[in-house]
């Protein structure tokens, strides 16, 4: 495969992981503990994007809002409508409390 065809194969990898189910996880909200309370909660999910390589890190922003995004993913296949923000065992990672609320 030539520099070309390396490249190319590079961005479409790149791009799969946000291009995939664009729109299933719009619904899910990102709540408090608070907000939760009334709803059953159906587990937790942790995470895991790209947040950089070797000292070229990504901007801080960015690794957040994919994470979310990837939350609400898994929120979605699991049945949750809403999600609650939790530790990060380190950057590029998360961990998220899944809800089902009325």
């Amino acid at each position: 495969m030539g520099t070309a065809g390396a490249f190319a194969l590079a961005a479409c990898a790149l791009s799969a992981c946000s291009a995939l189910n664009s729109r299933e996880h719009e619904d899910i909200r990102l709540a408090t503990e608070v907000e939760v309370f009334t709803c059953q909660n159906l587990g937790s999910t942790s995470v895991t994007v790209w947040a950089g390589v070797g000292p070229v890190a990504r901007v801080p922003e960015a690794v957040e809002e994919n994470l979310l995004i990837e939350a609400r993913r898994q929120a979605f296949r699991m049945g949750g409508n809403a999600l609650v923000r939790g530790a990060s065992a380190e950057f590029g990672q998360r961990a998220y409390g899944v809800y089902r609320c009325p």
